[in-house]
């Protein structure tokens, strides 16, 4: 072993903090770590992470800083869910990172996109990271079944540790998440206010979808009638029933009656 690492540290990689390649306190890059451990056949628990993102310098660059940040971490980018989908190595992936920038582009990714990602790969889990930090989309997003939410003001380091944190089984909501959501002008004109629902416990999609439920629509009429994917649907019906600890959709017509009773 000590040979080979000899080997190693002669082969001409620049060590990091010292440009020359040479000092006896030269340490690798995490890079040249991976290829070291990966060419002495040494195991190691890696993490997988997707990033997705349109913006294609964006992901590039996020995927090679992660890749950068530990040995133990590998990534790799996309810019769609759909071109994800198609990749061979998705059911690998420990942590998907949905990025999105804009209102438009951060409602479509917490409306749609993390229901397809949880659809797609069930034991991956999803993050949302956008420079929107409204309390109604930080909800939505956990409720269609992301696990953690960042704000595009963090810093890599908090990103980092945030991965780490959820990889192990937590969740991570931003302070402004844990405020309850303020009604809009349009939910008033709506009428959703006068459903008499506690701020937060369902969001405007989930009462579309409870709705229509009651109507005793399927899935895949509901999906054509809210234009989103039936497998979206499926997932919005799950956490709506688990939400009121309800079976089947009868007791979800049932349960929700209080809701609607005023309408």
């Amino acid at each position: 072993m000590a040979t080979e690492l000899s080997a190693l540290a002669q082969s001409g990689e620049r060590p990091l903090g010292d440009s020359s390649g040479s000092g006896p306190d030269a340490v690798p890059t995490n890079l040249e770590l991976k290829r070291s451990l990966d060419s002495l056949r040494i195991a190691r628990e890696v993490t997988h992470i997707t990033v997705i993102d349109a913006n294609a310098l964006a992901r590039i660059c996020l995927a090679r800083c992660l890749d950068a940040a530990g040995t133990d971490f590998s990534a790799a980018s996309y810019a769609t869910v759909q071109a994800w989908q198609q990749a061979h190595d998705r059911k690998a992936t420990a942590i998907v990172l949905l990025c999105a920038v804009g209102e438009r582009a951060t409602e479509a990714a917490v409306k749609i996109d993390v229901a397809q990602a949880v659809h797609i790969a069930p034991e991956s889990r999803v993050i949302v990271i956008s420079d929107r930090e409204e309390p109604a989309l930080i909800v939505e997003a956990i409720d269609s079944g992301a696990k953690g939410y960042i704000s595009m003001n963090t810093s890599l380091d908090v990103v980092i540790a945030t991965i780490k944190l959820i990889k192990a089984g937590g969740t991570f909501i931003p302070v402004s998440g844990m405020l309850a959501p303020q009604q809009t002008t349009s939910t008033r004109q709506n009428g959703t206010e006068s459903l008499g629902r506690p701020p937060g416990r369902f969001t405007e999609r989930q009462l579309e979808i409870i709705k229509r439920l009651r109507e005793g629509k399927p899935n895949k009429i509901i999906a054509y009638e809210l234009q989103m994917g039936e497998c979206t649907v499926k997932v919005h019906v799950r956490n709506i029933m688990r939400k009121i600890n309800a079976r089947n959709r009868t007791e979800v017509a049932f349960l929700t009656n209080e809701l609607f009773e005023t309408a």
